[in-house]
């Protein structure tokens, strides 16, 4: 249930970063800074749920072991690790729009 929120949680900020785009090239340049810091925000929240989760499950799989047994793989999925490259991206993507998305787009005359 967590992996499906953070994913969501990520392409909502994907979608404040398209909508902040097209409010910058129709309305005022200011709007597609404005909606970086969303994403940015977004990405974040994203992050940390990833992070406690996997964390979570970490501990569960520790607390299963005992004393005698093998160390199983405790490595997080593939598709965990998609998901935590993508919400780097989207911080990084985001932070330079928030601080450069006005300079980016042309002002409006």
């Amino acid at each position: 249930m967590i992996t499906r929120k953070t994913f969501l949680i990520t392409l909502l900020g994907w979608a404040f970063g398209l909508l902040g785009l097209a409010l910058g090239l129709t309305v005022d340049p200011t709007w597609f800074a404005r909606a970086g810091s969303l994403m940015v925000l977004m990405a974040v929240i994203s992050e940390y749920s990833l992070l406690h989760g996997e964390l979570a499950r970490l501990y569960q799989k520790l607390d299963q072991i005992d004393a005698d047994d093998d160390i199983p793989d405790l490595s997080p999925s593939k598709w965990h690790r998609r998901k935590l490259h993508l919400t780097h991206i989207t911080v990084i993507l985001g932070t330079l729009i928030w601080g450069f998305g006005d300079l980016l787009l042309p002002p409006l005359s």
